[in-house]
């Protein structure tokens, strides 16, 4: 009897643990803004939920991608370090910062930004069309290390709005190099 009566306990108990528990689809389902703000407390009371830390990586994305906030992007590297999507947009931030700088070390930090984006998510092309910029800002003499960046940008994948600058921009690095080759034939 004393089994039966410990079985049943122990059933419910699993019956109501598991009911109240919420599932990663929960999580998942829930606003994005509303996980994000009770995070710290969930974690706090959840320190080993894999499902929980994912649930609230994930809605630090969308909200990161919705808002195009770099913040939420950071603390998304907090809770997992080595993120590729966070890590690429922080990249790619810093690059662009990097590459806003008129002095050629500047070029340089921005080239080495966009690279560590490039390597996050290797089939991405934009990375790879910001180093191009960069290299022809940094030296516009040559023409080998933007002509290589763009055409690594063109193989892989482009974003629509980004294709044509950077096929524009390959188009003017060649003709500024037929130009400056024939001026010193």
């Amino acid at each position: 009897m004393k089994k039966l009566a410990l079985f049943i306990l122990s059933f419910l108990s699993l019956l109501v643990y598991s009911g109240c528990t919420p599932a990663s689809t929960t999580f998942v389902e829930s606003d994005p803004a509303t996980l994000i703000a009770s995070a710290d407390s969930l974690l706090a009371a959840h320190p080993n939920d894999l499902e929980l830390r994912a649930a609230i990586i994930t809605a630090r994305l969308s909200l990161a991608k919705t808002n195009n906030s770099l913040d939420e992007y950071k603390a998304v590297l907090m809770l997992e370090a080595h993120n590729p999507t966070a890590r690429y947009h922080v990249f790619m931030a810093e690059g662009k910062g990097h590459h806003k700088k008129g002095y050629k070390n500047g070029q340089w930090d921005a080239i080495q930004s966009f690279s560590k984006a490039a390597a996050a998510i290797d089939s991405l092309g934009e990375p790879y069309y910001w180093m191009g910029l960069a290299y022809e800002k940094k030296d516009e003499m040559d023409f080998e290390l933007p002509l290589e960046s763009y055409d690594s940008a063109l193989a892989l994948y482009l974003p629509e709005d980004i294709r044509p600058k950077v096929t524009s921009a390959r188009a003017a690095l060649l003709k500024r190099k037929k130009t400056y080759e024939d001026f010193w034939k």
